[in-house]
């Protein structure tokens, strides 16, 4: 579309083309009364020929003006222009959060959730609006360069719902954001908030792992993936936010009414699991705590995985008595994910290995493997706690594992498995000599 040479309204003279899409063209403009810059975008001749459209649009800039907030683009005015209309809206100087995922940048977990928040509040001002963005992506997310506020911007697309105007919304949307009610909805009366609350959820996923929720070459395989495949959890891509899955699969939900109740209620379930992810980081960072009774003697580390505190304090003191019994002394460490301690193992290797199956993400027998296979691994004693104990035990014991213990814990079977276990070792050690 070509750039007028005349003011728009009197008032906005065009410098340039900022970008394009299915409603129209947006440039940078100059207020020349109020010497500003800002954004116009005019509306493409086709979408404004009809009067229902017309009355669309009008009704669509008066509920945008209305709304005030720091995380949504301000609309200025809305008016006639070229056998088309045009919006004047806050231009916002800065980069969009697509340009940063596009460039590989890596944005800190906590500054992501905050840019989240800032566009959750936003939406949360145009929701109560009864509009519906329809269009929440990375590229319509702007970070202000000179201040670092999160601007949701581009509301070209945003629909007043109206049952008894089906014309009076459309779908539109883009593909890898879109919500399944949207992609089948061709009169729009079925889209609701919580489309936008499915697309920021999307948004969010591909600011953690540079990554889209369903990627694929065709478009209709990727709409696909929305209508009827299970989202990938968050946690394959990054191990270490395993637990944020729970707010991604709600907030990526087929059914609308399974979604959170509004787009601030998942950024704080979000928050909420990254408080306990930081905290469970703190105890997986092996902390070991020695026992010096026996001067002189050897040292036993002992490594112990298991997520309840509870459960690691009877562990931990059992092994460490029989250890001492033995006249050795106890070197006690804890992670609390089996990722964590194979880290821990292949950084420092011990003597005893104390595994909580149900404290795995994946199957203890692959956990147990990569301990085994890991330097030292192959002189280190490995018991597992499982309330499947029965079914596990040949599948440990065709991997070199001797001792399963059921769950509940019993505090003497513990202790007489790890006698066993000290003894064999000890007969290991003399046998060596």
């Amino acid at each position: 579309m070509p750039i007028p040479s005349r003011l728009i309204d009197g008032r906005y003279k065009l410098i340039r083309e900022l970008g394009a899409g299915s409603m129209g063209v947006v440039h940078l403009a100059e207020d020349v009364f109020l010497d500003r810059a800002v954004a116009i975008k005019v509306i493409d001749p086709g979408h404004a020929s009809d009067p229902v459209t017309i009355e669309r649009f009008k009704k669509e800039a008066q509920a945008l003006a209305k709304i005030r907030h720091q995380n949504v683009v301000q609309v200025y005015a809305f008016g006639p222009h070229a056998r088309s209309f045009y919006f004047a809206m806050e231009y916002v100087e800065g980069r969009s959060l697509e340009s940063a995922i596009d460039n590989g940048e890596t944005v800190d977990v906590a500054q992501s959730i905050e840019i989240v928040r800032a566009v959750a509040n936003g939406l949360g001002a145009v929701h109560e609006r009864k509009l519906v963005h329809r269009d929440v992506k990375p590229s319509n997310i702007v970070i202000e360069a000179e201040t670092g506020r999160p601007v949701l911007i581009d509301f070209g697309l945003a629909r007043r719902r109206s049952a008894s105007n089906p014309r009076f919304s459309i779908t539109a949307g883009t593909p890898m954001y879109m919500a399944p009610e949207q992609a089948t909805d061709p009169d729009g009366t079925r889209t609701t908030f919580r489309a936008d609350i499915y697309a920021l959820a999307c948004t969010a996923y591909e600011l953690f792992t540079g990554h889209a929720v369903f990627e694929h070459d065709d478009v209709f395989e990727i709409l696909k993936g929305h209508l009827k495949s299970p989202p990938p959890l968050l946690s394959a891509r990054r191990p270490d936010l395993a637990l944020l899955d729970p707010a991604f699969m709600r907030a990526l939900a087929k059914a609308p009414e399974e979604r959170h109740e509004t787009a601030i209620a998942f950024v704080e379930e979000l928050a909420d699991a990254l408080r306990r992810s930081e905290k469970q980081r703190k105890r997986d960072t092996v902390a070991p705590t020695s026992s010096v009774r026996n001067a002189g003697a050897p040292i036993e580390r002992i490594l112990i995985l298991a997520r309840d505190e509870g459960l690691v304090r009877l562990m931990s003191r059992a092994a460490k008595r029989v250890v001492e019994g033995a006249r050795r002394n106890a070197e006690v460490a804890h992670v609390a994910t089996s990722s964590g301690l194979v880290e821990a193992f292949t950084h420092e290797s011990a003597a005893i290995v104390l595994i909580d199956e149900e404290s795995c993400e994946r199957h203890v027998g692959d956990v147990v493997k990569e301990v085994l296979a890991a330097s030292g691994g192959s002189s280190a004693s490995v018991l597992v706690l499982s309330r499947e104990w029965q079914a596990l035990r040949p599948v440990l014991g065709a991997i070199g594992v001797r001792d399963v213990l059921p769950k509940p814990l019993v505090i003497q079977m513990l202790s007489q498995a790890l006698e066993r276990i000290v003894a064999r070792r000890s007969l290991a050690a003399d046998a060596g000599t």
